[in-house]
């Protein structure tokens, strides 16, 4: 029953949800291994070693992800799907211009207060901050998911002594979120452009 409701579920995704999740799991590669970056430069270890450990997987997430962006922008887009991105895309984008203006601000507030320790954390907060109502524009599960997640992981490790293993701790599950979510999206929206391309052939 419940593998029956999945399978229907995908079936019926639009057009647009498939755009607007390939395209979402694009920015969660990059922000992911920017995330895995400044982990391994925290840490100390700045050897080739350790930045090719985290290159591996970036490249492959953002490669696979552009894959899909491609693969879904030839999707034809319905007359609802088009009149709802206009119904919200000022909401939209409000939000991603929110988001920009809150990290200037915090970063600039951070470095003020010589507290950039906490930066990690900050950005944890306010990209978690932005997902959640993207779950109501773009009619999408996964935000809420990946807001609640980076939200609970940036404040989870505020309890940890100030240094560089706060930072490590932070930035690595901040980025470890952002790649599983980017992972569960690409699997998700290729089954689902898969199971929708046998289904115009029967």
């Amino acid at each position: 029953m419940g593998q029956t409701s999945t399978v229907s579920a995908v079936q019926t995704m639009s057009a647009f949800q498939l755009k607007v999740s390939a395209r979402g799991a694009l920015i969660r590669a990059f922000a992911g291994s920017t995330f895995m970056y400044l982990a391994v430069v925290f840490s100390g270890h700045r050897s080739p070693l350790w930045f090719s450990i985290v290159a591996v997987p970036s490249v492959g997430l953002i490669a696979w992800a552009v894959l899909r962006v491609r693969a879904t922008r030839r999707l034809p887009s319905s007359a609802s799907d088009l009149d709802h991105w206009k119904s919200i895309r000022k909401f939209y984008w409000l939000d991603v211009g929110l988001e920009w203006g809150l990290v200037a601000v915090a970063m600039f507030a951070l470095a003020h207060l010589n507290r950039f320790d906490l930066a990690p954390q900050a950005l944890g907060v306010i990209i978690g901050l932005h997902y959640l109502p993207l779950g109501t524009f773009l009619r999408g599960q996964q935000y809420y998911w990946t807001g609640g997640v980076m939200i609970a992981a940036a404040v989870g490790s505020l309890p940890i002594r100030r240094g560089n293993i706060r930072n490590i701790v932070g930035c690595s599950a901040l980025g470890l979120t952002l790649w599983v979510t980017c992972v569960a999206i690409l699997c998700w929206t290729s089954s689902a452009a898969g199971d929708q391309a046998k289904s115009k052939l029967r």
